[in-house]
């Protein structure tokens, strides 16, 4: 469209009107060039949507596109619907324009997504529909241990739960394993290797024979003291791999002398590991317990040490 310069005033109210701004503007863009004592141009274009839009659900929902042509676009929204067609709403964003790979989380359900490319205040039209689906977790029962053992190297005084050991894999039933005068040191660390621990393992989840992701375990630990004084931490680690590697350690601090369930991890908390169903079987998933006082003669007594698993069928 070419527009003579006697009219640049009004040419120019109407590039601005064109332009528009803000949050849903329309995917055209138009740029008025002018000079002095010269005609103006008036030129259009539209921001490219990107292409190929695929989702895979699971834990989380994967997406993957083709990057819109628009190069000099900001970058994408991602929007997701419940309903296949139409209700989508925008739930984040990704940059750069070059990007072609995104995640969402929405929990559990049917989901569809749609793209749009932006830059500022203007979008593209939608990308083409992908659909995702995010199955419901599950979650085993609470099972108690089968076998246990004292790690007896580099381990306080080498012989973790000395007392009634088989005691701590019963369902909390008030007959309890005890670690007396724990330790060889005083140091707050669960790491230390002053410090007494001891291994359980033999945990029959009753996993299906299909699990396409395991989304967390939780411990529950029923520990009880003979004295409260100083600090009294439990420790706890898991391993996939019967003993070889362990995960990083998670603690909870004793609050009284009598026996008390105490939480470790959770139904989201996978403990820093990706698990395959076979990693959780009875004779590569172990639990290893550390008992960690700040003074000396600490008794610590474990009713029951108990897991369950949050997974994905």
């Amino acid at each position: 469209m070419r527009l003579r310069s006697a009219g640049i005033g009004a040419v120019f109210a109407m590039g601005l009107a064109l332009l528009g701004a803000g949050p849903g503007a329309p995917s055209t863009l138009a740029l008025l060039t002018a000079t002095a004592g010269s005609n103006a141009t008036l030129s259009t274009g539209a921001l490219a949507a990107p292409t190929s839009l695929a989702a895979t659900g699971g834990a989380s929902v994967s997406l993957g596109w083709t990057a819109s042509v628009s190069s000099a676009a900001s970058g994408y929204a991602v929007l997701r619907s419940a309903v296949s067609g139409s209700g989508y709403a925008q739930v984040g964003t990704v940059t750069p324009v070059s990007a072609a790979a995104g995640t969402d989380s929405p929990g559990a359900g049917t989901w569809f997504y749609v793209l749009q490319t932006y830059l500022g205040g203007w979008t593209s039209s939608n990308s083409n529909q992908a659909t995702a689906v995010v199955p419901s977790t599950f979650l085993t029962a609470t099972v108690g241990c089968v076998s246990q053992a004292p790690e007896t190297t580099g381990s306080g005084d080498n012989n973790g739960y000395e007392g009634n050991a088989a005691n701590m894999c019963g369902l909390a039933n008030a007959q309890t394993a005890v670690d007396a005068a724990t330790g060889t040191n005083t140091v707050n660390s669960c790491a230390n290797a002053g410090k007494d621990r001891h291994h359980a393992w033999g945990y029959a989840f009753g996993l299906p024979g299909t699990v396409s992701a395991v989304t967390g375990i939780t411990l529950t630990a029923v520990l009880g003291i003979n004295s409260i004084g100083g600090t009294n931490v439990f420790c706890a680690q898991l391993s996939w791999d019967g003993g070889t590697t362990w995960t990083a350690a998670k603690s909870v601090t004793l609050t009284g002398t009598a026996l008390a369930a105490y939480t470790l991890g959770g139904a989201s908390d996978t403990w820093g590991h990706t698990w395959t169903a076979a990693q959780l079987g009875t004779s590569l998933f172990r639990v290893r317990m550390t008992d960690v006082a700040t003074t000396t003669n600490k008794d610590f007594q474990l009713d029951a040490m108990l897991a369950a698993v949050q997974y994905m069928p």
